[in-house]
């Protein structure tokens, strides 16, 4: 392969980490700026999901795209606040979005990450985790400047993607996987949370996250995203704990958080390596987040555990279902 032809086949990859590298590592470096460490994680997690929901189908589905999906998260989190004092109906909420999530198939991921990422929003809320209007104001400037960034990328996309709309309307029309392996998602996320709230573990909502993630309605990606995932999250933490015992200034470790989002879209379908780079930047966004509290070091094996119980339920799951449908089949 010549020179050129390695630019030409690598520059999209290339631009899109250069936008997350931007997006996030700027944004922490504006909550430091103004004084805010703790609030510029989240202005971080903003700009990254408006750079990931924001479909490669010209401005116009850029800003629809980011505007609904911050539109139906903030509906979320407050339905999810709303229902808090019901412990049952909040765990219907949660059981809801978890089985939406999965029902869309692979050309419908727009609609998919939404609902994932609204999802957690009652996950976290379920789990005590409080929400704030400062917290708010920073991941809704996170989403403006990841959907900037987007929109200025625009320029050098080609438009590949369906629309929000008409992602929409397919699923609408029944292009969705297969009932039976999407409801195992939504009870997996509901039993490993609450299993985990029972053995007392640090954060229990961080087990219902990763079997978000890693949970997909295909049988046989479903193993293999969970053993890439486990190997991923050791690997990735081991790296943090290194990071974060030789670094501990906000502002240094933006500029790594920088350097590994840049390398996420190129690793992005090779899941061992993704869960390794997202681990270990989720790691660090938090770690900073809590640098007024002397940051998250005292929690980094707690998220080890949490992340490879979370992946052995999905495992489990997905054992018992193909059992189940096998049984079925033979009678």
């Amino acid at each position: 392969m010549t020179l050129n032809a390695f630019v030409a086949k690598n520059a999209p990859t290339a631009c899109k980490g250069l936008l997350l590298s931007i997006g996030m590592s700027g944004a922490v470096i504006f909550g430091v700026a103004m004084n805010a460490p703790d609030l510029s994680s989240f202005a971080a997690f903003g700009s990254m999901l408006a750079l990931n929901i924001t479909p490669r189908h010209g401005a116009i589905a850029k800003i629809f795209g980011a505007f609904a999906g911050c539109l139906f998260l903030l509906l979320a989190a407050c339905l999810g606040v709303f229902l808090s004092k019901s412990s049952f109906l909040a765990l219907v909420l949660l059981f809801f979005f978890s089985w939406l999530a999965a029902l869309p198939k692979k050309d419908i991921m727009y609609i998919s990450f939404v609902v994932k990422f609204a999802a957690i929003a009652v996950l976290l809320n379920y789990f005590d985790f409080s929400f704030s209007l400062p917290m708010g104001l920073y991941f809704c400037g996170g989403l403006l400047l990841g959907l900037f960034l987007s929109l200025a990328a625009t320029a050098f996309e080609t438009e590949n993607e369906q629309r929000p709309i008409d992602q929409l309307r397919k699923l609408l029309h029944g292009d969705i996987n297969s009932i039976g392996y999407s409801l195992t998602v939504p009870v997996t996320v509901v039993i490993s949370s609450l299993i985990a709230a029972n053995f007392s573990y640090a954060n229990p909502a961080w087990v219902g996250l990763t079997v978000i993630f890693v949970s997909n309605s295909d049988p046989h990606l479903e193993l293999k995203r969970a053993f890439a995932r486990i190997t991923g999250t050791i690997a990735g933490t081991v790296l943090s704990y290194f990071i974060l015992d030789a670094i501990q200034l906000p502002l240094r470790l933006a500029l790594i958080v920088g350097v590994l989002a840049f390398f996420l879209p190129f690793v992005s379908r090779r899941y061992s390596l993704f869960s390794l780079l997202i681990t270990c930047i989720v790691l660090i966004l938090i770690n900073i987040a809590m640098f007024a509290q002397g940051g998250d070091m005292d929690l980094l094996l707690w998220r080890s555990i949490d992340t490879v119980f979370g992946c052995g339920c999905v495992m489990v799951a997905n054992i018992l279902m193909r059992f189940i449908q096998r049984k079925s089949a033979h009678e």
